[in-house]
């Protein structure tokens, strides 16, 4: 009998446990090949890693390497600026404001004053010396002799003599880096699965960067050819395992959450002024009780926000937080990984879905609901979701998918989600489908079969 080839899947987060190891990703790897685990000593979610047959050991990322690596990483994100408005966006959310040093705590604004005035200048001059070619290669040269790849994953892929390395990646990782970098020198094909819309046009460039990529769709795949620099043949259509099951949950029926109708608001990561909007929208509700009866909103706020307010029951009379999320979204201690099963029930039942820019859009087209994409500028927040439109290079052309409405301010909202209410029984759902495949990937074979014939392709 043949020996099994040899694959090694590194796991560095507890998002890519939730992701890809609850998902069972990796099934139909694990009959055909001898599949391997190490994963980041930093997982707390360790059961659902150290149960699998394959795994072998943790590694651990020391905090000096990690900072030399974002050192990098801000270095080339500014170095190549113009290849992502994306990268423009994150350089700015970076710069210290003096609007925002006004808008803080007003205990405190003499020391916000006083940094922003020392900080400010020194990054502004970093950026403009890092702009002439002969300090810029100086620097990165000079950072790149302090780190070296880490030894646990160099170790294993060395003395293994893996036929792949595959690595779930937010295309910003230090991990990333290190595993591109080994297997280059042993000559090791390597995969890596990037795992969200954004991660390769928001971040940074990888200045190592893998053999093989496995992407969500073919938005993805140009920014992995125009921004990353990858090769087109290398690069392959697979979507993401935490939305598979969504396109069978869609024909099903399943049982509303709720005791009432409900239109879902989605919150965005970014800093936003949600509680302004729900407040008006709240209004909008109450003033047309004759058109939608006892329509409720459910407000279910970003897991991950990066606001310090803490997430409120109810919202005016009509908008109620999502009871799945609010214990865990008030504990702000904690980075929540939540229940993806949950979803399909609670898009499924939607009238219609709105929020900010948000990932949660893509998932309401999957299940091919009218989405209301609210693009204010809250006179608050650099994150504002004007800015997020303006600049973010993957909600590009949005406005060319026919289930999305756009509301440009408040004062058009009302008039929106009636526009909204009115068209979500005309959609077309073929048509949701196709403007939802460029943006992710979907043949009706399932995440698993998909990354099996990639695999299968390279290792043939």
């Amino acid at each position: 009998m043949t020996d099994k080839k040899k694959i090694l899947i590194v796991i560095s987060s507890n998002l890519f446990i939730r992701n890809y190891i609850l998902t069972d990703a990796f099934s139909r790897l694990e009959m055909k090949y001898d599949c391997h685990y190490i994963a980041n000593k930093n997982i707390t979610i360790v059961n659902e890693i150290i149960d699998k047959n394959g795994f072998k050991e943790f590694y651990e990322i020391d905090k000096k390497t990690q900072k030399i690596h974002q050192n990098i990483f801000d270095a080339l994100m500014w170095r190549y600026r113009d290849k992502s408005s994306s990268f423009l966006f994150r350089i700015m959310r970076a710069t210290p404001s003096l609007k925002r040093v006004l808008s803080g705590p007003r205990g405190r604004i003499h020391l916000r004053l006083a940094k922003w005035m020392v900080i400010k200048p020194y990054i502004l001059m970093k950026r403009m010396l890092l702009d002439v070619d002969q300090i810029y290669q100086w620097y990165f040269t000079k950072k790149i002799s302090k780190i070296q790849p880490n030894s646990i994953l160099r170790s294993y892929i060395e003395r293994n003599k893996y036929s792949l390395v595959i690595f779930p990646s937010s295309a910003y990782d230090v991990e990333g880096i290190d595993i591109a970098w080994i297997c280059e020198e042993n000559n090791t094909n390597s995969l890596f699965l990037i795992d969200n819309w954004d991660n390769l046009s928001s971040k940074t460039i990888m200045w190592k960067r893998p053999s093989y990529l496995g992407v969500w769709g073919e938005q993805s795949r140009q920014h992995a050819v125009y921004i990353q620099g990858f090769k087109e043949k290398n690069i392959t259509l697979l979507g993401t395992p935490r939305f598979n099951n969504y396109f069978k949950d869609r024909e099903l029926k399943i049982n509303n959450y709720f005791d009432h109708k409900y239109i879902l608001f989605v919150g965005t990561a970014l800093d936003f002024d949600e509680e302004r909007l729900l407040l008006i929208i709240d209004n909008v509700i109450e003033k047309h009780k004759k058109k939608w009866g006892n329509i409720k909103v459910i407000y279910r706020p970003h897991p991950w926000r990066q606001n310090n307010c803490q997430v409120k029951e109810s919202y005016g009379i009509n908008i109620f937080t999502d009871p799945q999320i609010l214990l865990a979204n008030n504990d702000k201690s904690t980075r929540t990984q939540p229940d993806l099963e949950y979803y399909s029930g609670l898009l499924k039942n939607a009238e219609f879905v709105m929020g900010g820019l948000t990932t949660m859009l893509i998932e309401g087209l999957i299940f091919r609901k009218q989405f209301l994409a609210f693009i204010h500028d809250d006179d608050k927040h650099v994150t504002n979701m004007a800015n997020a439109w303006k600049y973010f290079e993957h909600f590009k052309y949005l406005d060319r998918v026919d289930a999305i409405t756009f509301s440009y301010n408040e004062p058009d909202v009302e008039k929106k989600m009636i526009e909204c209410w009115d068209k979500k029984e005309l959609l077309n759902c073929h048509k949701i489908d196709k403007d939802r495949a460029w943006y992710l990937f979907e043949d009706g074979k399932g995440y698993r079969n998909r990354l099996l014939s990639c695999v299968d392709g390279i290792l043939d």
